[in-house]
């Protein structure tokens, strides 16, 4: 899967909160099966008009981590 992929679910999945996705690692190799990446990314997320509370922002990143884990197979290591 192409980090690209992962991009575009996120911005389709959060439109209005989410203000960034970016990749700051990627590692294939040992302790990975064959033809597996991991990537580590993070994610930027703003209200302009109130402060996100741990209860938003959770509900935010687990309806993230759904739709990599059923689009495309995704897996949190």
């Amino acid at each position: 899967v192409a980090f690209e992929s992962l991009y575009k679910l996120a911005r389709q999945t959060e439109k209005s909160l989410l203000k960034q996705v970016n990749l700051f690692d990627v590692y294939e190799g040992k302790n990975l099966p064959e033809g597996k990446k991991s990537y580590a990314m993070s994610f930027i997320l703003q209200d302009t008009t109130k402060t996100l509370t741990d209860t938003q922002i959770d509900k935010i990143m687990g309806k993230l981590q759904a739709v990599f884990q059923n689009e495309v197979g995704a897996q949190l290591r």
